[in-house]
C-alpha cells in the first residue's frame, strides 16, 4: 500500500467515529492483552480522583459501585477518552514562574473531579469533552503565576458562568474557564488553532475541536504531551492498531453505485450491508451502500472541512471497511459479533425484523434525520423547515460485542435513485448519565437604550457585507487599528502578513469569501443570528435588531485589552475591573448552520472621526 493510502488510513482511523478498541481486544489471538482506557493503567493520582469522583457518585444515585469497575465498565468511551487527554494534558504540563523556577504541574490546580463529560449529541459544544472540576483554592493565582497560562478574553456567550478565560500558550492547548468564585471550572483542551473565516460556519468542529479521537487530534496530542495512547482509534467500533493486509484500491469509477441487494426494503439492505462487510469483508460491495452525502462524516472533523477532498473519501473509507473486518477477524454470521442497541428517543418507531438481536432498525421522523445529518452541519443558512413524516429515512444501531462497553453506532439510511443508501453516521446517542456539573452563580443582566447611530451602522455593515456583496462598502467600516488581529487569528496553512496594509487585504479577501460561501439571501435572518453575551461586567443594549445581532456595552478597560494591538502583547483585563463605561462596545452574533452552535464572532466597535468602525474582531469558540 503506497504511503500516500497509509498515512489516510492514518487519518481516518479517528475521524469517523472513533468509537473505542473492543474488537482488537477480543481477538485474544491478536491482542492478549488490552491496553489504555482500564483504571488498572492509570497512575495513582488519576486513580485518586477517580475513587473520590466513584464515592461522591455512589452517595448521590445510591449505586453500588467500586472505582475501577465503574471506570471500566460504566463510563462511556468517549467520557474515558475525555477524562484519559486532559488529565494527560494537565499532568505533563509543568508549572513554572518567571524566573523560570518549577511550582508544580497543571493537575496539581484541581481538588477534586465534579464530572466529565465526552459526546453529549444534541448538546452545544461548550457542554461537550471536558472535565468540571473544583480547583484548589490557590488555583487562580498559580495561573497568574505560571508562563505556561495567560489570561485570555473573557467568556461572554459560550462556557455560561465560566468567564475567566486561562489559556495555555501555544496549540494545541489547555483552556481553563473558571467562575468567578476561583474554585468551580470547566477544563477543555483546543487541539486546533482558530482559522478565520472558514471555521466561522462548523459548528460541529467546535465540539470535535476538543475530542481526542477526531481527525489527528491524538497526534497532535502526543506532540505537544508525552504518556497518552490512542487505544481507542476505530471504525464503527472497532479498534484499528495497523492497516489492512491487503486493501484493494480501485479507482472511484470501479466502486458500486448501487447496492448490491438491488431496490429491496430497509430490513434486506440493513441485513446485506453488515454482512458484506463484517461477515464476508468484502468492502468493495460493501460501498454500494454508502451514499456520497455520508463523505460530510469525514469533513466536520477537518481543519477546514470546506476543503475536504471529496475525491479521496471514499478511498478513506473503503480502507477502513477493510481493516475493520480484519480487527474482527473470520465470522460466519453476526451472531456473537454485534448486538443491538434500543432507543427510547422521539421520533424513532421500531421496525419489527427477525435479527433485533444483532441490529434494531428505527423508522426515523424526517425532522430527527435533519437534526441527525453530518451535511446539515456543515450547510450554511437557516435551518429549512422539515415535517415530522415517517417513512423517507430509517436508522440502524448496534454496538460491536468486545470486552468493554462500546459505544452505540447508529446509520441514517435515505433513498437515492430508489436504492436505501448511508447518508449519515454516528455515536453515542445514550443518554448522557453522567451527573450535572454544579450551577455557578448566574450573573444579572444590566439592559440599556441603544445608541441608534451604532445600531444602523452595525446592520449597515452586514447588509452591504453578506447581502449586497458589496465587500468594498463593508471594508470601509473595519478600522485599520483591527487590521493587526489578521495574525492573531489566521489559519496555520494560511501565509503572514506582509504589512499593516497586506493585513488589511487578507481581510477584506476573507470578507469577500465568507460573502461567497453564503450565497446570495435576500434577507440577513437566513444567514445571521443574535449571540447574547452573559456577563456581569457588559450591558446589553435594546435595540430593533436583537435577533440578528447583539450590541453591548463593555468596560472601556476590557475594550482596551480586547484590542488587536493589545492582544499582541498579552494584555489582560485589570482585576477588579473599573466598571466605567462610554467608550468601547461589542456586536456579538453567529452564522446559521442547517444544525449547530457555530462559532460567535465578536467585534468591538468605536467612534474614528466621527464615525462608527470596528476596531478589533475575534472569536468565541465552544
Amino acid at each position: 500500500m503506497s504511503m500516500r493510502f497509509r498515512r489516510m488510513h492514518r487519518i481516518l482511523g479517528g475521524v469517523l467515529l472513533g468509537v473505542s478498541a473492543l474488537a482488537a481486544t477480543a481477538m485474544a489471538q491478536q491482542s492478549p492483552k488490552p491496553f489504555g482506557g482500564a483504571y488498572s493503567e492509570l497512575d495513582q493520582r488519576r486513580q485518586r480522583l477517580v475513587d473520590d469522583w466513584v464515592t461522591r457518585f455512589v452517595k448521590v444515585t445510591g449505586q453500588q459501585l467500586d472505582a475501577r469497575g465503574f471506570y471500566d465498565e460504566v463510563l462511556p468511551l468517549s467520557t474515558k477518552t475525555t477524562f484519559e487527554a486532559v488529565t494527560n494534558a494537565l499532568m505533563t504540563t509543568a508549572l513554572t514562574d518567571g524566573s523560570g523556577q518549577t511550582f508544580g504541574d497543571a493537575l496539581s490546580l484541581i481538588e477534586r473531579i465534579d464530572t466529565v463529560k465526552g459526546e453529549v449529541p444534541g448538546t452545544a459544544g461548550d457542554r461537550q469533552f471536558r472535565i468540571y472540576v473544583r480547583l484548589t483554592p490557590t488555583a487562580r493565582e498559580w495561573l497568574q503565576r505560571s508562563r505556561e497560562f495567560k489570561r485570555a478574553a473573557d467568556n461572554s456567550v459560550y462556557h455560561k458562568g465560566y468567564p475567566l478565560n486561562y489559556r495555555e500558550q501555544g496549540t494545541p492547548s489547555i483552556q481553563v474557564s473558571m467562575a468567578l468564585d476561583g474554585r468551580l471550572a470547566d477544563i477543555d483542551v483546543d487541539y486546533r488553532s482558530s482559522s478565520f473565516p472558514s471555521m466561522l460556519f462548523n459548528g460541529h468542529l467546535s465540539a470535535s475541536n476538543s475530542d481526542v479521537r477526531a481527525g489527528t487530534n491524538d497526534e497532535r496530542h502526543q506532540a505537544r504531551w508525552s504518556g497518552l495512547q490512542s487505544w481507542w482509534r476505530g471504525f464503527f467500533g472497532v479498534g484499528l492498531s495497523r492497516s489492512p493486509d491487503a486493501v484493494e484500491t480501485p479507482s472511484a469509477l470501479a466502486l458500486p453505485r448501487v447496492p448490491r441487494a438491488g431496490k429491496k426494503d430497509i430490513t434486506v439492505m440493513a441485513s446485506d450491508f453488515l454482512k458484506a462487510w463484517l461477515v464476508e469483508g468484502n468492502a468493495v460491495a460493501a460501498m454500494g451502500f454508502v451514499s456520497e452525502r455520508s463523505y460530510a462524516c469525514l469533513a466536520e472533523n477537518m481543519p477546514d472541512p470546506f476543503a475536504y477532498d471529496r475525491g479521496l473519501a471514499p478511498f478513506q473509507i473503503l480502507m477502513n471497511l477493510k481493516a475493520t473486518h480484519d480487527a474482527l477477524g473470520p465470522h460466519t454470521s453476526l451472531e456473537g459479533l454485534t448486538t443491538g442497541v434500543r432507543f427510547t428517543k422521539p421520533g424513532l418507531r421500531l421496525v419489527p425484523q427477525p435479527h433485533q438481536g444483532q441490529y434494531v432498525i428505527y423508522d426515523v421522523a424526517d425532522d430527527v434525520a435533519a437534526r441527525f445529518d453530518c451535511a446539515s452541519r456543515l450547510t450554511p443558512g437557516s435551518p429549512a423547515k422539515v415535517s415530522h413524516e415517517y417513512g423517507h429515512h430509517f436508522g440502524t444501531t448496534f454496538r460491536v460485542v468486545g470486552p468493554r462497553k462500546a459505544a452505540s453506532i447508529a446509520l441514517l439510511w435515505a433513498k437515492e435513485d430508489g436504492y436505501w443508501k448511508i447518508v449519515s453516521w454516528q455515536t453515542e446517542l445514550d443518554a448522557d448519565a453522567m451527573p450535572a456539573p454544579p450551577a455557578p452563580p448566574t450573573p444579572t443582566i444590566v439592559r440599556i437604550k441603544a445608541d441608534l447611530l451604532l445600531v444602523n451602522a452595525a446592520k449597515s455593515f452586514l447588509d452591504a457585507w453578506l447581502v449586497q456583496k458589496d465587500y468594498d462598502a463593508a471594508f470601509r467600516s473595519i478600522s485599520r487599528r483591527s487590521y493587526s488581529c489578521y495574525d492573531l487569528l489566521r489559519g496555520p496553512d494560511a501565509p503572514a502578513s506582509t504589512s499593516l496594509d497586506d493585513a488589511g487585504q487578507k481581510i477584506r479577501a476573507s470578507l469577500e469569501r465568507v460573502g461567497k460561501q453564503v450565497g446570495s439571501p435576500r434577507t440577513l435572518d437566513t444567514v445571521v443570528e443574535a449571540a447574547e453575551p452573559l456577563h456581569s461586567a457588559i450591558r446589553v443594549m435594546d435595540q430593533p435588531y436583537a435577533g440578528l445581532f447583539s450590541l453591548t456595552s463593555i468596560p472601556n478597560a476590557l475594550g482596551d485589552t480586547v484590542e488587536c494591538d493589545a492582544r499582541a502583547r498579552g494584555a489582560v483585563p485589570p482585576d477588579p475591573l473599573p466598571l466605567e463605561y462610554g467608550q468601547a462596545f461589542g456586536m456579538t452574533f453567529r452564522f446559521r448552520t442547517q444544525s449547530g452552535d457555530a462559532p460567535v464572532l465578536r467585534l468591538l466597535w468605536r467612534r474614528e472621526d466621527g464615525n462608527w468602525r470596528v476596531t478589533a474582531y475575534e472569536v468565541e469558540l465552544p
